[in-house]
């Protein structure tokens, strides 16, 4: 017999044993409980950490360089110099 381990997550649907073929019932599928991957695994929780912290660090600094030599609000950074490519950019150095 085979497990094979599975975190909650929406790309793991439930019944996968039902769908395997017959040449693969050895395998098990287990689910971890909702909302303990993190817990379990603290190379996951370190990770998603640092992320979360480089994330931030370089959020702050995009915000600081647009808005360092202007009259521009933190509002305005916001609302005009904030967007989802420059959110992947971030992504990308975190």
């Amino acid at each position: 017999m085979c497990v094979l381990l599975l975190d909650n997550a929406p790309a793991h649907p439930p019944g996968l044993e039902d769908d395997l073929l017959d040449e693969f019932k050895f395998i098990k599928i287990a689910y971890l409980p909702p909302n303990t991957t993190s817990t379990l695994q603290p190379m996951d929780q370190q990770v998603i950490s640092n992320f979360k912290k480089l994330f931030t660090k370089h959020l702050f600094k995009r915000c600081f360089e647009v808005t360092e030599n202007t009259n521009l609000t933190l509002r305005e950074f916001w609302k005009n110099h904030y967007n989802i490519v420059i959110s992947l950019k971030l992504i990308d150095i975190a």
